[in-house]
């Protein structure tokens, strides 16, 4: 047994000693391989540095094409080298080809940013003094959302920021942007100033200075021809012997959101700062102030609120804590019937400076707003910043010159298309001080283009109006709701805005009345910046005539005459209408014919063919201009009496709407 177990041990030896002196060999052969790798790679370095110097001698000798080939099959053969790459940017902007300036330095980017950075930014700046903006602002571009460093990251961006103001600051005006005068209609000798327009463009709401300092709120009306109607003062309420200022519509023009500083919220007196505040119309008389609570207001300055256009959001300017510095951008998010606590929109948005004046557009992803804290022209610009998917915004654009100035700029708003806008500026050929002017929007700055869907809700038997009815908007390309919104309570009107380009299905369940469904397509770039269009409930129970007539036929050809043509035609023009609020219309089509003279009368089967072909070629009529068949319902009746011989050659036609 002892020398068995002996031996096993001795066995277990020898195989250990095998094993080791295995591992050594393997260990061996690794080193020399790797002393291989390294002396082929030592190798390789120093035949890459040989090469770049000889390319880099006929760039300094300014044999520049030589120099590009030479780089480029250097870049071939080390296709992982930045430098080469970057060198080749450089050789091609002295050779004024810009396409391949552009080319190798996206491509030394694309393949490490980091190292890219520096003599990709030095090249930028030599552009800049060639008056190359552009093609120095695309590189930069990309500089800012390649490399992975955060401060390389935000130098590339300012950069960037600052030849795109100087583009605007040398091209002034931006092409296609002109500053109109509002006219004498809304400006006056005193000054004017943040605007609001309603969101069918036809009111607008304003700041005006009276008195030696105080402010008040003017409105002023638009008629159908585009034309402004002297503004007026809003009175009292929402105007008061102390300044008023920053006024805001709701989408449908029925409230009014505004700052006021004379009767502050009950947390906010000790502090002295304004507050959020608002008044809803009644007819044509706005209530007294309606404070926003505790939630939004504080001892702090709140003001200059702008509503989202489907009322869910609420962004206000404070100076609280817990913001960037100076005066912030927050948000409050109406959820259950409540204002949610503000959120700062964050350091995209805001800086250690002021930041002012914000206005979502109604396509609710795109913010206009004031800042002394971005880089611009002058003390504050103007800026405009869209909504990523996941709700954050992205870095501001400067709106440039003219609409910014070297001045104060500090106000804007835009139209629901997104084609005009409105801000403040102070110009020679103003009424006096500050007055508010109007251009057109270039496309860099445009939000999503949006109309006003607007109307009333209505019983269509009564014809009575139905107030606090909810209204559905169902994006019909994902089968998602993206806003509810009830009629008003005084009148029973709405207005929605709606992102051109898409498809809706508006959607309106209410007790006692059917379900109601219209689908309303926003594809076509011609339609009007307002759509009118009520809504019509239906209750059950109820019929509708809508049409009735009898229609002639020649008996010979078994047509209509040219009257009753006419009459058919008005039939089918109106049929859109008719169905445009998803009622059921149905058309009744009824002929006679002439039962017999006597028992041995053979006529009576021709007699009924006849009526039946009358009928028949009116439906296929209405078939070609799409009205179906399951709509049309025909009917036959059978005659003892021959009094009338001209009624055998009549169709009664009668459409009719189910309620």
């Amino acid at each position: 047994m002892a020398r068995k177990k002996y031996y096993r041990v001795g066995e277990c030896s020898i195989r250990l000693h095998v094993i080791l002196l295995f591992s050594f060999f393997c260990f061996l052969q690794i080193l020399a391989s790797t002393i291989s790798m390294a002396q082929s790679n030592a190798d390789s370095l120093q035949l890459y540095k040989t090469k770049y110097k000889q390319c880099e001698e006929l760039f300094l000798q300014g044999k520049y094409d030589k120099a590009i080939s030479a780089f480029q099959k250097l870049s071939d053969q080390f296709p992982k080298d930045v430098k080469s790459n970057v060198r080749l940017a450089e050789l091609f902007y002295v050779k004024k080809d810009k396409t391949n300036t552009l080319y190798y330095a996206n491509k030394a980017i694309d393949l490490n940013a980091d190292i890219a950075y520096s003599p990709l930014t030095t090249l930028t700046n030599k552009m800049n003094r060639n008056k190359d903006d552009e093609l120095a602002i695309l590189i930069l571009n990309r500089l800012s959302v390649s490399t992975t460093d955060s401060v390389k990251m935000q130098r590339s961006y300012m950069n960037r920021e600052k030849l795109a103001l100087q583009q605007y600051a040398d091209r002034t005006p931006v092409p296609g942007v002109h500053l109109e005068n509002m006219g004498d209609s809304i400006n006056s000798l005193e000054d004017e100033y943040l605007p609001s327009i309603s969101l069918d463009g036809n009111t607008l709401v304003f700041t005006r200075k009276v008195g030696g300092g105080n402010e008040d709120f003017f409105i002023a009306k638009r008629d159908s021809n585009q034309i402004w109607h002297k503004a007026k003062n809003m009175g009292y309420p929402p105007n008061t012997n102390m300044p008023d200022g920053a006024a805001t519509l709701s989408a449908d023009g029925y409230y009014l959101f505004y700052t006021r500083c004379d009767m502050r919220s009950p947390n906010g007196i000790s502090g002295g700062g304004c507050d959020l505040a608002f008044s809803y119309r009644e007819d044509s008389v706005w209530s007294s102030p309606q404070y926003f609570g505790e939630t939004i207001n504080t001892t702090a300055f709140e003001g200059q609120a702008s509503l989202s256009s489907d009322n869910t959001d609420l962004y206000f300017v404070s100076n609280r804590p817990g913001g960037y510095g100076g005066t912030d951008i927050w948000v409050s998010h109406f959820v259950n019937t409540l204002w949610t606590l503000p959120e700062n929109v964050g350091p995209m948005i805001n800086t250690a400076k002021n930041e002012s004046s914000p206005f979502i557009h109604p396509d609710n992803e795109t913010l206009y707003f004031a800042s002394d804290g971005q880089i611009g022209l002058g003390s504050s610009d103007l800026f405009v910043s869209r909504r990523n998917k996941n709700g954050t915004w992205k870095a501001p654009i400067n709106l440039g010159a003219p609409i910014n100035t070297n001045q104060f700029d500090g106000s804007l708003v835009v139209n629901a298309k997104g084609t005009k806008g409105y801000c403040t500026a102070a110009k020679a050929n103003g009424k006096g001080g500050l007055d508010l002017y109007s251009f057109d929007l270039y496309p860099a700055i445009r939000p999503v283009p949006t109309l006003c869907l607007k109307g009333h809700v209505i019983d269509k038997y009564f014809k009575n109006n139905l107030y606090n009815r909810q209204i559905d908007f169902i994006y019909t390309y994902n089968n998602t709701t993206v806003g509810s919104i009830n009629s008003n309570d005084g009148d029973g009107s709405y207005a929605k805005a709606l992102q051109m380009g898409k498809t809706y299905v508006l959607q309106v369940i209410e007790d006692g009345y059917r379900p109601y469904y219209k689908t309303v397509q926003l594809m076509n770039d011609s339609l009007p910046d307002v759509i009118n269009f009520d809504i019509k409930l239906r209750q059950p129970g109820y019929r509708d005539t809508l049409y009735k007539n009898v229609l002639k036929m020649d008996s010979t050809h078994v047509q209509l005459d040219s009257a009753s043509a006419v009459q058919i035609d008005s039939i089918i023009k109106q049929w859109h209408t008719w169905k445009e609020d998803s009622a059921t219309v149905v058309i009744f089509l009824k002929g006679y014919y002439y039962c017999c003279d006597s028992i041995a009368d053979t006529l009576f089967k021709a007699r009924v063919d006849q009526c039946q072909q009358r009928l028949d070629n009116l439906t296929v009529k209405l078939n070609k201009h799409g009205i179906k068949c399951d709509v049309i319902m025909q009917d036959m009746d059978m005659l003892i009496w021959r009094d009338d011989e001209t009624l055998f050659d009549d169709v009664e036609v009668t459409v009719v709407e189910d309620y």
